[in-house]
């Protein structure tokens, strides 16, 4: 009952903390400081027509990199917790509708999962989500069956490569025109193309083959832990 009270005060309390921010925000109506430079001279930098694209790897790389720190951390993590401490059931048959669209749909998912990493300088996407679309597939065919085959030697050689490849970009950038992730170090092409914006297809190919590689990673450990026949 204490513990219950005590909540109850500590959500109310962030509550009025929230109202009171809230109601003081406003909205911007213009850009400013170094939004506005992005806005200004983002795709002349980086021959990116996707600014969001832009500033994530090229102008903020070594966040990126952080990001790509912290979900190889939690992956491992997850991978490891499981490992040591087995937990679940033994999977169930899936239904005829799940095993059906199993046994369908999953190339349907990569490929789009594909075309969203590789137009991440074009349209919204990139690394990140391309590579939990295609992680997506892997879970549809692993639903799809009572068992997977064992792919953790696969799933880990693609991680490890993906990782390499990140970093050597970063470095590659780094040591000739002095920025880690430099996308420059290739001429930048015509802005909207595809073959264009330097070397920030490779980066995004780089991430979105390290996420799908962890997420199915993760997936695995978890049939893995629920019993796999």
């Amino acid at each position: 009952m204490i513990r219950t009270i005590v909540g109850l005060a500590i959500v109310l309390v962030l509550a009025a903390i929230l109202i009171t921010v809230v109601d003081d925000y406003t909205v911007p109506s213009a850009l400013s400081g170094v939004g506005e430079l992005y806005t200004q001279t983002g795709v002349e930098d980086t021959g990116s027509v996707n600014l969001v694209t832009a500033v994530v790897v090229a102008y903020r790389g070594l966040d990126t990199l952080g990001e790509v720190v912290v979900l190889f951390s939690a992956s491992t993590a997850v991978v490891l917790i499981l490992t040591l401490i087995p937990i679940g059931a033994n999977p169930t048959p899936p239904s005829s509708i799940v095993a059906f669209t199993a046994g369908i749909l999953p190339g349907a998912i990569i490929l789009f999962g594909i075309y969203i990493i590789t137009h991440g300088h074009l349209s919204p996407g990139g690394g990140f989500p391309g590579g939990a679309v295609v992680a997506s597939a892997f879970l549809l065919v692993m639903l799809g069956s009572n068992t997977i085959p064992d792919k953790s030697k696969f799933l880990s050689s693609i991680e490890s490569l993906a990782g390499l490849t990140f970093g050597l970009l970063g470095f590659w950038g780094m040591f000739t025109l002095g920025q880690f992730l430099n996308n420059l170090v290739i001429p930048a092409g015509s802005p909207g193309r595809i073959i264009s914006a330097g070397i920030i297809p490779l980066i995004s190919l780089a991430i979105g083959a390290k996420v799908a590689s962890e997420l199915s990673g993760i997936f695995s450990s978890y049939r893995k832990a629920g019993g796999e026949e």
